[in-house]
């Protein structure tokens, strides 16, 4: 399918992206399908090359090779799992983040790396651990009729030097009755009692 340039020809365009800058490119995309544990050497140049033919297809102009060949790899995987996880997956919720917690619920790129990001025919087994490892689904709200439990009760203070804190840990309890004895008695020969 051929990709048509529906923009004018100018004079101020930017110059073509460099193959080092679609290397980096490359890199990136490598990398980040290995972030997906998919682990088959051979497998993963193929996608990459895919991934970064169709990239250089999709090149528009001031945008980097690198930005386009992430823009592709999501709209790749976005159409994977739509595909696998069926027409219904997209109900308000995040496809992408959803279809990666599948993927890697389900080991998907370890135990059928042939078939990741390939549009036809997927085997049954992948669809249906898929769409049982997918988070999408959630339990139906249901109202219940308990009581609220009661307000809890405020701490309050019994006496004058008994805190909460001083109850529980008899060392500082000491200590503050200490600091206190010893600030009174300062108080009283600073007075001249």
């Amino acid at each position: 399918m051929e990709v048509m340039n529906t923009q004018p020809a100018s004079p101020k365009l930017p110059p073509a992206p460099s193959e080092a800058a679609w290397s980096a490119a490359a890199e990136r995309v490598e990398r980040y399908l290995r972030a997906h544990h998919l682990a088959g050497d051979r497998q993963l140049a193929r996608l990459t090359a895919d991934i970064i033919g169709i990239a250089r297809a999709r090149q528009r102009p001031g945008v980097e090779p690198v930005t386009l060949a992430m823009e592709t790899v999501e709209a790749c995987m976005g159409a994977w799992f739509a595909q696998v996880l069926g027409a219904g997956a997209a109900d308000g919720r995040p496809l992408l983040a959803r279809g990666r917690a599948a993927l890697a619920m389900g080991e998907v790129t370890a135990r059928w790396p042939e078939y990741f990001l390939r549009q036809g025919a997927v085997p049954v087994e992948l669809i249906r651990v898929m769409r049982e490892a997918d988070l999408g689904r959630r339990p139906a709200v249901r109202l219940g009729h308990m009581a609220p439990p009661p307000p809890a009760k405020p701490a309050v203070a019994t006496g004058w030097l008994r805190l909460q804190v001083s109850c529980r840990w008899p060392f500082v309890r000491v200590v503050t009755g200490l600091a206190v004895a010893i600030s009174l008695a300062g108080t009283f020969w600073a007075a001249g009692l």
